[in-house]
């Protein structure tokens, strides 16, 4: 299958040391599962911290969130552990938590809405392209390297800026600019999406049309 081949769409490693493809299974208990699932659950302790004011506390659980992100993608690849549920989880996880914490920090202040509403515009058009891609039978697109490099810069710009915010201008704005950084490599990543998602479809209405098995989720 043709891959696209510009800088925003290359995959992320998903091959074996010795260049084998890695082998997808269907186990839900494995160790980057139960990552992607804690990170899942750290949306919930992150917002509760930030209702009781403990803000420093929130702070860390956002952190823990980022390494969470980058440890469970790269143990499974590591460990050979890619799974059909953790190619889901994964970026549920990232776009959940991604939402959560730029409305809660807008409602604290520590962000402005009109970067709230760019990161959002993002997660709906990836999210409109899922389902339309899983009506087509076309599975989930893969996550791309500039896809998790914009989350990891959002997982360090937006608790600098929430931490900063009041405290240090300078540092805040700093924060502000390199998460609408972040947000532009977040874009170029989705419009990757899309094209892959694009891509994959009309393959897979060409086989279909040729008599062969479509590409089906999972």
């Amino acid at each position: 299958m043709d891959q696209p081949r510009d800088l925003e769409s290359r995959k992320l490693p998903d091959a074996t040391a010795d260049g084998r493809p890695t082998p997808v299974s269907g186990a839900v208990w494995t160790v980057p599962n139960v990552i992607s699932m804690v990170r899942i659950g750290l949306i919930g302790v992150f917002g509760w911290l930030l209702v009781v004011s403990y803000d420093m506390w929130a702070v860390a659980a956002l952190l823990a969130a980022g390494v969470s992100d980058f440890l469970d993608g790269y143990l499974a690849r590591r460990w050979q552990q890619v799974t059909t549920l953790g190619r889901l989880l994964d970026p549920a996880a990232d776009r959940l938590l991604t939402i959560v914490v730029v409305i809660a920090l807008a409602l604290r202040g520590a962000v402005p809405w009109w970067l709230v509403v760019i990161l959002l515009a993002r997660d709906a058009l990836v999210a409109a392209v899922v389902l339309v891609g899983h009506a087509r039978h076309v599975s989930y697109p893969k996550v791309t390297f500039t896809g998790k490099a914009a989350t990891a810069a959002l997982y360090v710009c937006l608790p600098v800026a929430f931490f900063a915010f009041g405290r240090w201008e300078g540092v805040h704005v700093a924060a502000i600019i390199g998460a609408s950084a972040a947000a532009g490599l977040y874009w170029i990543s989705g419009v990757a999406y899309v094209r892959d998602v694009a891509m994959r479809a009309r393959q897979s209405a060409a086989r279909a049309s040729a008599g062969t098995p479509p590409d089906h989720l999972g």
